[in-house]
């Protein structure tokens, strides 16, 4: 059994996509059935609990025979016997948090295949905790029902990328204000082209979820480039 904390929980077509970090090896998952992309909605239900970010949760996963074209992160669900384990502490969280630039391969809210297809497997990233800078939010001009979430890298790089986090997008459509002392996972999609083949594949960047914290704790910044540490008070 691999022991994660779940960092995302988002929707997708057909169903959720969940992500965490594994707690022992420190590095990124992304469950997924045998034979889909997406975790069937009922299946994040445990113990009659909804999977929510910070939840610690125990799955049983297998690597797949072959890597999944640019999610390397991806692992095959073995059986849906998930345990709920504690809440993880949001503190604790900025020690993952990733300050690599560009995002994901490259600035802006995509990456090309072809960019991807040129790196060892070994290289492949599609999952990233991020400290943004200058955060706003704003509609998605080509889908009105979605909100997009624009910042700055440490670099500052601009990214405006849509969000799949629900909760999120329901406290914006409800015109509540989001704080903007957050971390944002960002994932990357498998790659994907319009069905009238008018542009080309591409891979695309979605906020997959976004962590609050509470009043009294204060990101300071990076301690020092290439550290994965926030300073917090």
């Amino acid at each position: 059994m691999a022991r994660l904390v779940c960092l995302a929980n988002s929707e997708r077509p057909g169903g959720q996509c969940i992500a965490g970090i594994d707690l022992v090896t420190g590095e990124w998952i992304r469950p997924i059935p045998r034979d889909s992309d997406a975790v069937p909605t009922a299946r994040c239900f445990i113990g009659g609990r909804w999977l929510t970010p910070l939840h610690v949760f125990d799955v049983g996963l297998v690597r797949p025979r072959e890597p999944t074209r640019f999610q390397r992160e991806n692992r095959i669900i073995k059986s849906w016997n998930w345990f709920l384990v504690r809440r993880f502490s949001k503190v604790d969280l900025l020690d993952y948090c990733d300050n690599t630039t560009p995002i994901l391969h490259s600035v802006g809210d995509r990456v090309s295949p072809r960019l991807l297809e040129g790196l060892p497997c070994e290289q492949w990233v599609s999952l990233q905790l991020v400290k943004p800078r200058r955060l706003s939010f704003e509609r998605d001009r080509w889908d009105q029902h979605r909100r997009r979430a624009r910042f700055l890298d440490s670099e500052g790089n601009e990214y405006s990328l849509k969000i799949t986090d629900a909760i999120a997008t329901r406290r914006l459509e409800a015109g509540e204000a989001i704080s903007k002392q957050i971390v944002l996972t960002i994932s990357l999609t498998k790659p994907w082209v319009p069905p009238d083949d008018s542009q080309p594949e591409r891979c695309y960047k979605l906020v997959a979820a976004r962590h609050r914290f509470n009043r009294g704790v204060t990101i300071l910044g990076w301690r020092s480039q290439g550290e994965k540490h926030w300073t917090c008070c």
